[in-house]
């Protein structure tokens, strides 16, 4: 809340707001049934112009040119919307003056009036991304389209929900999600993990050396039995024929 007391020429103390936002002002005056206001700045008539309408210079003299605001039991209020200003605003320092006469800011030496500054910033509308891996150079997929490698800085980017997909050969996919709202400055980071990566069985030089021994030919077990009855028929046949000779 601005309050500004009419104690000569005075001054309340300089405030900041964002363009957008609504600034309640008020103040005491005495004997009067109605102030004056208007405002000067960045785009605005040098002698200013009404609050609600930062294209209308105000005139010395002609009332219906300035914002004019009823004093009850010596107070005024007002609400200076500053997203409702036909004519819009510019960023930057604002003067703000009440007086208890229809005069612009060339003629206020000898009327009652206040003052007080407002720096106006631009209202900020986007958020701010950054997204980093280790390591880096990973490609960046934002909501599905190709934008660019790590490290990287998204500014201006609109409220909302972004999905991000992080790419790189020989590392496993990561993938993620962010909502940013206005004035967000939000870090997206990964460590990417290597693929695994099949082992190779190394050749083994003595498995691929081996030497078969050749086999012994060994008589057949069945051998002996055959020659040894061949030899007793042989005995037989001599010994008959030496019994006939006799």
């Amino acid at each position: 809340m601005v309050s500004f007391p009419f104690i000569g020429i005075a001054a309340a103390d300089t405030i900041t707001a964002t363009i957008g936002d609504t600034i309640p002002l008020n103040g005491t005056v005495q004997l009067a049934d109605t102030v004056y206001l208007f405002v000067t700045g960045p785009g605005i008539p040098a002698q200013g112009a009404r609050m609600e309408n930062s294209n209308a210079p105000v005139v010395t003299g002609d009332p219906d040119t300035f914002t004019q605001v009823m004093v009850t039991h010596d107070r005024w209020t007002y609400s200076w919307n500053t997203a409702r200003v036909s004519g819009g605003l510019a960023p930057g320092s604002h003067t703000v003056y009440v007086s208890t006469e229809p005069v612009a800011k060339d003629s206020l030496s000898g009327v009652k009036y206040a003052e007080v500054g407002i720096i106006l910033k631009k209202a900020v509308t986007t958020g701010r991304l950054d997204v980093v891996t280790d390591p880096g150079d990973a490609e960046i997929y934002l909501n599905g389209k190709y934008s660019g490698n790590t490290p990287r800085v998204f500014e201006s980017l609109l409220p909302g929900e972004y999905t991000i997909r992080l790419e790189k050969q020989g590392y496993a996919t990561e993938q993620g999600s962010v909502t940013l709202a206005a004035g967000d400055d939000r870090t997206f980071s990964r460590s990417l993990t290597p693929l695994n990566t099949p082992a190779t069985t190394p050749a083994n030089p003595e498995a691929s050396a081996q030497v078969k021994t050749p086999e012994t030919s060994l008589p057949s077990p069945t051998a002996t039995p055959s020659l040894l009855v061949c030899v007793i028929a042989a005995l037989g046949i001599a010994h008959l024929l030496t019994r006939k000779r006799s």
